[in-house]
Parts: structure tokens; sequence; C-alpha cells
């Protein structure tokens, strides 16, 4: 079937029209906007010093640390949260402070007293940082993940 050229003109805009939407909306749903944190705003939350354990101890990338008595492993955490009805700095807080718990629990799970070597550790590329985390935020999830070290600290 032939349409007249007018039509035919018409036609073209709206099919052009409805893929660019279409492209957009793909890209908007998609965000993935990659943000360096501070740690010090995840360890000054209320909910942070409620939560994580002090007989835990933390220690990020090159941080120096007592000398390591005994290693029992290393270990992955990542954490989605729900970025909506937050922003960006608040969702990465969260989803930080949900893996910093993951790591403490399984150095509690190991019997270990601490986690060293902890890097941000996004699609299993380590981005070492003694004073940032790196998060990925959405319009639906933020993400954080962290890998550490499982050791046994001299006290």
């Amino acid at each position: 079937m032939t349409f007249p050229l007018p039509l035919r003109a018409s036609l073209a805009a709206a099919t052009a029209a409805a893929l660019l939407l279409i492209g957009a909306t793909g890209t908007a749903e998609a965000r993935n906007t990659f943000l360096m944190q501070p740690l010090s705003e995840v360890f000054n939350m209320p909910d942070a010093r409620q939560r994580l354990d002090p007989s835990i101890r933390l220690y990020f990338a090159d941080q120096q640390h007592p000398q390591i008595q005994t290693r029992r492993g290393g270990y992955y955490s990542s954490n989605k949260v729900r970025a909506a009805f937050r922003s960006d700095a608040e969702s990465c807080r969260a989803a930080a402070l949900e893996s910093l718990l993951a790591l403490q629990e399984r150095a509690r799970q190991v019997g270990a007293n601490a986690v060293v070597d902890i890097v941000s550790y996004y699609e299993q590329r380590a981005n070492p940082n003694n004073d940032r985390y790196e998060c990925h935020a959405g319009n639906v999830v933020t993400e954080v993940a962290f890998r550490g070290d499982m050791v046994t600290l001299d006290q």
C-alpha cells in the first residue's frame, strides 16, 4: 500500500519521535551514577554508631593496623538499597553501612576481630582509598560493594 507524501512524512516523524522517546526512557531508568563518597559520613551516621560493632575493627586500603596473628580469608559484600525518596548521598551512605555490617558479620562467623585492606569492589574492580568509597546510584537502587580480609589482630 502506498501512502500520499504528506502522510508518509507524518508517519516517519511520528516513528522517529516514538523511537527517541523510547531511547530517552531507557536511559533514564538505567542511571548508574559513579560517586566517590566520604567514609566519615557513613561512620558519623547515628544508625552506624548504633549498629557497627566496635569489637570488630575496620581498616581501609593501606591504613596501619596492629600485626596480624591469623588470616581467615577474604570476603566480598555487595549491598543495594532503595534509592526512591533519598538523595544519592543518603542512599550511598545506607548501602555502605549495610556492606560494612555484612563484612563485620562475616568476621564474626569466622572468628576474626578485624577486617583489613577494605577496598571498594564494584564489578570486581578494586578501588582502594582510605577516606572515600565508591558508590553507584540509580533511580531505583544504589549499590556499594566492599572486599576485605578477615583477620585476627594483636590486641
